[in-house]
């Protein structure tokens, strides 16, 4: 059933341009605070009858809110609060503290420098409880405390105000997205719940990763006592999980015992960095990944993060180092499985809440298995396990609501074990959720060992959990704003390309990366299109790989159709666009402004993302690498790499950015790398060529695009060359200063849609066959595409452009006379270099 419900637009600052964002992504819920509550957080025990409520008359009555007198009012506020949650019972109670003023820091370590703190005004212990200052791990929700009603950011009263309680406003609303990310992130929550007093008026709040739903206020004093006592008891009395409402019934914390098994099977295998990695061990969790190939889930002990998207209204993206938990539940507890002898290998373990106009990204590496052989593979990540539960739940949910479950259910062992219990018990059912996986104790597997399995059971809750339901509460029409929990595994392990030990082993990453990214388009028919510094990683153990790095992160990947089949990946409703490229026009703007192609930063009708859009992003963070992580300057204008890098990357719109670019394209400079010539030369030589597709009035010249064929060949060039240094990594100043990213943006963009929009391509692109291994001193590559699956209409080949590198490339005599400290003159197919890539392919 579609609620009517109305999303904000509120006035904005112009020193807040993202502000716009975040309120048209909060909905104004209707109706009553207890249907907010009703429909929001189902409970599994009913709250006791109190009617009467005269014990709550009182709770609140010394409360006298007047503007500017928090610190009067907190303690009372506090007081009433705990009066109110005085029925729950021992084990869910929740304690109350005043954090204002206290700057609470991003809930991850290694991430703090770059987020920026939140400040909150009143922490809530989880049930049963206590509170730890300063520490999200212990907090299951925060309130917002104003005694000025008219500082409620929610009240339309408030619109027409003056610029300063307009940035009042939006300061409060930016700290309440910025304590529900912490909380979704810290506890993998799937939905945060936040309380928000202005005044005398209370607000309700439940946050995802796709919007805010907004309770209609209440009065704390004329009843709001009880409203809050109702909100409190079905907080602490989830039909799904153990914890709260919202808490993901499939991860748990990793405690003290599941911390030490860890440590002790990565001390067997001794990964790179391994005693490194687990500093952080309290900040990992156990979770358990859904696998569609299987129909199993298999669990896995997260213990490093490696990096998190903490963007709230976005995919929430999160990678972390991970081992699978070989153990087993024995009377309740974990303990090691003595069948099994082989310790666990680290993994990489990706969650993210994929938009669901777009096709899942396992459907993505689904693809890439099925058409490049295993040994063939090259530069490009494997998918071990994964799944979309967001997907799964839908079906589960669909099936419940249209009377058809039963019907179209597989009878199972685990679906005759659902009959066994207790069918009319409410603890029964929520033991459906308590484990996706089938080894927790006491749990009822939400999957079978086989693809597409659904419980007997119908389902409990009145919306999925592990797929948005906000915007469809809105307007069906705005279903493609939801998005959908996926988890995967990737068996290659990696470290970011900022962590590279020299610039040799950096460059030779980008060039596999390229050479995977070749891979995937060619021979599969996929397109990365969100080409960025942290989609590409150097392999932790190149002795156990054929490359040095590799391209992931497939998310806003587009598929080709082929040999007439499916893209396949998303479940169509029956009110959706029925054609891709009517999803196309819902998909949000893909990228980062920092990477992205000028041309998709001005993108227009006729626009389409290709290759050639891929290949300047990989410049892009190539040039971001060498700017802040080199002794680089330009020459002639004495200018540093650091303050380039400030002048080049401007995120603050599209079109900011889109000029800094060309600037630097339109200008004759130059970049200069002492004691590093091999990697200056590549540096100019990827300019000259990325600048060609940007004709100026300076540099006259035909529209060119480019190829793989020219790029790698100037990768291959400068490995070529000796003079590389060892150990050349710079600290970046630049990065121990706080840094926050925006919201991402929600327009759709044209370049989404396929070129042919009548019909894609009947048959895939040429594929590239294998041959035997060649010596690791060979630079031949797979034969070009043809010009005209390279150039667009009007261009013409590079011939000039490469004239016009020659004029600027740097000679031996433009270095200094002294040999660079510890200079490598290796050659190419030397110890750690990547392979030779073949006529045929790269070898294994």
């Amino acid at each position: 059933m579609s609620i009517s419900t109305q999303i904000l637009h509120k006035p904005c600052s112009g020193s807040r341009p993202a502000c716009s964002e975040l309120y048209e992504r909060h909905i104004l819920f209707p109706g009553e605070p207890g249907d907010f509550i009703d429909k929001l957080l189902p409970c599994s025990i009913p709250p006791p009858d109190e009617s009467d409520g005269s014990d709550l008359d009182n709770a609140f009555k010394d409360y006298r809110p007047e503007p500017g007198q928090e610190e009067r009012e907190r303690p009372i506020l506090l007081a009433g609060l705990r009066r109110v949650v005085e029925p729950l019972e021992e084990g869910c109670k929740l304690e109350f503290e005043d954090i204002h003023g206290a700057e609470m820091p991003f809930p991850f370590n290694a991430f703090k420098g770059e987020r920026r703190p939140v400040l909150a005004d009143v922490a809530v212990s989880f049930p049963g409880q206590r509170l730890v200052p300063g520490s999200w791990r212990h907090i299951s929700m925060v309130t917002e405390f104003k005694t000025d009603e008219t500082q409620d950011p929610f009240s339309r009263n408030t619109v027409d105000v003056n610029e300063e309680h307009v940035g009042a406003s939006t300061g409060t609303v930016e700290q309440l997205a910025k304590s529900a990310r912490n909380l979704l992130l810290v506890h993998g929550f799937l939905c945060a719940y936040l309380v928000g007093v202005y005044g005398d008026s209370v607000r309700l709040m439940r946050f995802d990763h796709s919007c805010a739903l907004v309770s209609s206020p209440f009065s704390l004093k004329d009843g709001g006592a009880k409203v809050l006592r109702k909100f409190f008891w079905h907080f602490t009395h989830p039909i799904v999980g153990n914890t709260v409402v919202g808490a993901d019934p499939t991860v748990m914390p990793l405690d003290k015992e599941s911390q030490e098994w860890v440590k002790a099977q990565l001390a067997v295998v001794k990964p790179r960095n391994w005693e490194h990695h687990i500093a952080g061990l309290e900040e990992g969790r156990r979770v358990e990944v859904y696998d569609e190939k299987t129909g199993r889930c298999v669990p896995y002990l997260l213990y490093h993060l490696i990096d998190v998207d903490s963007r709230l209204f976005s995919r929430a993206t999160m990678v972390w180092r991970a081992i699978e938990d070989t153990r087993v539940w024995e009377n309740g507890r974990l303990v090691p499985d003595k069948t099994c002898t082989t310790p666990a290998k680290p993994r990489i373990l990706k969650e993210a809440w994929r938009q669901v106009v777009r096709t899942a990204e396992t459907e993505v590496y689904k693809r890439l298995q099925e058409r490049i052989p295993e040994e063939e593979r090259f530069g490009l990540a494997k998918m071990e396990y994964g799944g979309d539960i967001g997907a799964l739940e839908m079906k589960w949910w669909e099936r419940t609501q249209n009377g058809t479950l039963q019907a179209t259910s597989v009878k199972t062992e685990a679906s005759n074990l659902v009959e066994r219990h207790n069918a009319t018990s409410a603890a029964a059912h929520a033991m459906l959720f308590r484990s996706t996986g089938s080894n927790g104790p006491d749990a009822i597997p939400f999957a079978s060992p086989s693809p597409g399995y659904l419980p007997a059971k119908p389902y409990l809750l009145p919306h999925p959990q592990h797929q948005t339901y906000s915007w469809r509460l809105c307007d069906r029409k705005f279903w493609h704003r939801e998005r959908s929990h996926v988890r995967m595994v990737i068996d290659d392990v990696g470290r970011p390309l900022t962590e590279f030990s020299s610039t040799r082993e950096m460059v030779m990453a980008m060039r596999d990366a390229i050479i995977g990214h070749q891979q995937a388009k060619e021979r599969a028919g996929v397109l990365h299109r969100d080409i960025s510094l942290g989609n590409i990683l150097i392999v932790d153990d190149v002795t156990t790989r054929a490359y040095t790095g590799f391209v992931h992160d497939l998310d806003y990947s587009s598929m080709e159709e082929m040999d007439g089949g499916d893209v396949g990946g998303r479940e169509t409703m029956s009110d959706e666009p029925a054609t891709v490229v009517e999803a196309a026009k819902l998909k949000e703007r893909t990228g980062t402004f920092y990477y992205m192609a000028v041309d998709i930063l001005n993108f227009q009708p006729h626009t389409i993302h290709d290759s050639h859009h891929d290949l300047e992003s990989f410049y892009w963070v190539f040039f971001w690498i060498v700017l802040r992580h080199t002794a680089c300057h330009v020459r002639g204008s004495g200018k540093d790499g650091l303050s380039l890098c400030k002048e080049l990357f401007i995120a603050d719109s599209a079109g900011s950015a889109e000029g800094a670019k060309l600037k630097w394209f339109n200008n004759d400079n130059r970049l200069e790398i002492p004691g590093n010539v091999p990697l200056a030369t590549l540096a100019n030589k990827l300019t000259v060529l990325a600048s060609g597709t940007y004709p100026s009035i300076r540099f006259q010249h035909l529209k060119t695009y480019l190829t793989y064929q020219e790029v790698l060949d100037a990768f291959d060039e400068a490995l070529h060359m000796d003079g590389w240094p060892e150990d050349d990594w710079i600290h970046c100043p630049l990065l121990d200063k706080n840094t926050e990213t925006g919201i991402a943006p929600v327009v759709p963009i044209l370049a989404d849609i396929p070129r042919d929009s009548a019909k894609l391509a009947p048959t895939g692109p040429p594929t590239v066959p294998r041959s035997a291994p060649l010596p690791t001193t060979s630079t031949s590559r797979p034969p070009e595409p043809p010009a005209s699956a390279e150039l667009m209409p009007g261009s013409v080949t590079r011939a000039a452009s490469k004239r016009m590198f020659a004029a600027t490339q740097p000679s031996p005599l433009d270095e200094p006379e002294r040999p660079s400290k510890r200079s490598k003159t290796a050659s190419h197919g030397s110890r750690g270099t990547g392979p030779s890539r073949s006529a045929k392919g790269p070898p294994a």
